[in-house]
């Protein structure tokens, strides 16, 4: 099968990024995979044909318009010059002339709750002001373009990371978009496992000046004010032991937040690392993995932490939050904003080794049913089902639920 993506990047990082990386990596083994991307990192180019699509950097909304008319440009180039010779175009983000297309955030809901000010983006100062401005702008621009692709009855089958997510399209779009399918994200369950516990763990700690009896909480990921790192600042402030610490890998206003742990009286407490490449060495040298977020697709770091054995307190507003049965592989959240009742959780747990440890075990145990290899052979089956033609409906159906 001749398999072209389109995506702005490709990279072990985080997002629609590292997604893209792990499905490309698996299915060059047995398909010709071509890319057309922004940038691409951490992949062998011998094994695939790599096309740089243009596109500006910077600010954020202008990357996004950029690639966007400089990939449906190529793709239309490629198709007039009779050179676009593929089975498959799965598009990541919005795209167009795809015919299959992933959606790893809705941006309708995303604008809701910034309009809203369910999610405060900082402004205080000059610098903030203009990555808000430019932040507003691409959530503008990108909910307009997702409209206009859920405002046709386009033959590209649609996919979406979890059920969470799929139910927000509806409301948002209405039945059109009930045909969605979902195929959540996978895990490496090699890189993150149990067994880097006794690798990582003390090393790491010394990295951060952190002792080995030390109770450690974890959250990574970009997005903080999405993410909820001001709930979890605000909840280790009401945790009455000095000695627990809270780490947050990931990019984020470290200033403005440094300052509100400052604030809290927390900010010995709380350790910023700037983004990881050995994420799992962070795993392994933490106890609690805490994510109270507003709105999540799906999570990868928590389907990442479950299959380290890490024990997980997530919001229901997590994608992935349909992986934990509360109480059970995990702890669930029912309103990520109220910081008392997170403070409560996470000293459920820390008080708790055996907890911990026995929640960790389940939660590993749910985790190896997401492997990339399982994520692969459902995404070859949308593929397939593409290529046949079928009509949407009877055996399909099957396909449709959350795969």
């Amino acid at each position: 099968m001749k398999i072209a993506f389109i995506t702005p990047d490709v990279s072990h990082q985080e997002g629609p990024a590292k997604v893209t990386a792990c499905l490309i990596e698996r299915l060059h083994k047995d398909h010709q995979v071509s890319v057309f991307s922004h940038s691409i990192a951490g992949i062998d180019l011998s094994k695939i044909k790599h096309h740089k699509v243009p596109a500006v950097k910077h600010p954020k909304f202008l990357e996004y318009i950029t690639f966007l008319i400089s990939s449906t440009i190529i793709l239309a180039v490629l198709s007039l010059l009779r050179k676009r010779d593929f089975d498959i175009i799965h598009g990541y983000v919005c795209a167009f002339s795809t015919d299959v297309i992933t959606f790893h955030f809705c941006e309708r809901e995303g604008l809701r709750l910034e309009e809203a000010n369910i999610i405060e983006i900082p402004h205080k100062n000059a610098s903030q002001k203009l990555k808000a401005l430019d932040h507003k702008i691409y959530r503008r621009l990108a909910a307009f373009i997702e409209g206009l692709i859920f405002g046709h009855n386009g033959s590209e089958v649609r996919i979406v990371v979890s059920q969470h997510d799929k139910d927000l399209f509806v409301r948002h779009y209405g039945a059109a978009t009930e045909s969605i399918i979902v195929i959540p994200n996978g895990v490496d369950l090699k890189m993150f496992n149990p067994a880097n516990r006794p690798l990582y763990r003390d090393r790491t700690r010394q990295k951060h000046g952190i002792s080995r009896n030390a109770p450690v909480l974890l959250l990574a990921g970009g997005d903080w004010e999405r993410k909820g790192v001001r709930y979890i600042i605000e909840a280790l402030s009401l945790i009455p032991r000095p000695d627990v610490k809270l780490l947050i890998v990931g990019s984020g206003d470290e200033k403005f937040y440094g300052q509100l742990a400052e604030l809290k009286q927390v900010n010995e407490r709380v350790i910023f690392i700037s983004h990881s490449s050995n994420l799992w060495e962070y795993y392994a040298a933490s106890d609690v993995f805490v994510f109270p977020t507003i709105y999540e697709p799906f999570g990868l770091v928590i389907a990442e932490a479950m299959a380290s054995g890490l024990p997980v307190i997530s919001s229901r507003l997590a994608g992935a939050a349909d992986l934990i049965i509360d109480g059970v592989n995990g702890i669930l959240l029912r309103d990520p904003s109220n910081v008392n009742d997170l403070a409560v959780k996470i000293e459920l747990l820390l008080s708790n080794a055996e907890l911990r440890k026995t929640m960790g075990k389940r939660a590993r145990e749910t985790a190896e049913k997401l492997s990339w290899e399982w994520v692969v052979q459902k995404t070859l089956a949308v593929y397939n089902m593409v290529l046949s033609r079928e009509v949407y409906g009877g055996a399909l159906n099957q396909e449709r639920r959350v795969i």
